[in-house]
């Protein structure tokens, strides 16, 4: 299995070995980061399977390449349900994760600097392991995603399965997850928009207008949509594939 960044050098790798190859594709505006056009044509042209995350990565790819389309496959990636859950408690905290779109998120937090409430706290999530990231994202109330051109962002689903409200850009693939209620979108760039609907929702939270158990039905729709049973029935799947090839 090849990913897609590398898979013009690897790919032609494989076909001199005589070796056939998968192409998984995590991120769908990543397909040429690394190699011209057509140099990845060819490693597409070759591949046994296509396989991909999401639906915006699928449409990515049917978009480049059609007359390929009957090798591209689907499978869904899980998330720690039992990890990712919201404590008994939420504070007051607005989380986000500086390593993306840091200029964005610097502009969004000097924003809202001189309105942020002083009950409420803003904290980065960096230098953490993945139950650290867990633990602070099952206290706060907020997160803020800044993904972009993402095949399939997992910070915005942790923090939403933790008991976020998630407000922010989805990174394209994101569309797929973002119900209305638990997650507000904000078109990329759109500071000043940003800033606004996080002062709106802090709101109407120290306001009681909303009720964090009102969200506990997204919670479920996303644990079932990316459920590690989901997850094997798209592996067993792609092994069926594979036999008929």
């Amino acid at each position: 299995m090849i990913h897609e960044m590398w898979a013009a050098r690897e790919a032609k790798i494989a076909r001199d070995k005589g070796i056939r190859y998968i192409i998984q594709v995590q991120g769908g505006y990543d397909v040429f980061r690394k190699a011209d056009v057509d140099s990845v044509y060819s490693a597409y042209q070759h591949a046994e399977l296509i396989t991909c995350v999401s639906d915006d990565i699928y449409a990515c790819l049917v978009f480049l390449f059609p007359e390929f389309e009957q090798k591209i496959y689907r499978l869904h990636l899980s998330v720690e349900e039992d990890l990712f859950k919201p404590a008994e408690h939420k504070e007051n905290i607005i989380t986000y994760m500086p390593r993306k779109l840091e200029k964005h998120s610097t502009l969004v937090l000097n924003f809202i600097a001189r309105k942020l409430p002083s009950s409420w706290k803003i904290f980065p999530i960096q230098n953490m392991n993945q139950q650290g990231v867990a633990e602070t994202l099952s206290k706060s109330k907020i997160f803020l995603s800044f993904s972009e051109l993402e095949g399939l962002g997992l910070p915005p689903i942790e923090a939403a399965l933790a008991g976020n409200l998630v407000i922010g850009y989805t990174g394209q693939a994101g569309k797929e997850y973002w119900v209305d209620g638990q997650f507000h979108e904000v078109n990329c760039g759109d500071i000043r928009t940003f800033s606004e609907t996080i002062l709106s929702k802090i709101k109407e939270i120290d306001n009681g207008y909303f009720d964090f158990i009102e969200i506990k039905e997204n919670i479920t729709t996303l644990q079932n949509k990316y459920s590690p049973a989901k997850e094997l029935d798209g592996l067993r799947g792609l092994v069926d594939q594979l036999r008929k090839g």
